[in-house]
């Protein structure tokens, strides 16, 4: 994400779900900060949609802004609704 000097310098208040939109039969990503120390990317998942297993190098914060998902941490399965992080 390239800004301007004074757009950094700007606060802004954003909803997350408004930051990307379902797409039939797709997974739709748009990453909304990246820095050295890591990035936040934000998902929209069609139903039946998701990723495959995968590492990362940075920590991961899941926040379920809208429907239910299963997700499998160091392979142990949760189950997530809107609301839960």
């Amino acid at each position: 994400m390239t800004e301007t000097e004074n757009e950094k310098a700007a606060p802004r208040v954003k909803r997350l779900e408004d930051l990307v939109a379902y797409q039939e039969g797709s997974v739709v990503s748009r990453e909304i900060i990246r820095k050295s120390t890591g990035t936040a990317t934000i998902f929209a998942f069609d139903i039946g949609q998701g990723l495959s297993e995968h590492t990362a190098p940075f920590d991961a914060l899941v926040n379920i802004v809208d429907g239910e998902v299963e997700i499998t941490i160091s392979k142990k399965a949760y189950r997530l609704a809107k609301g839960d992080c």
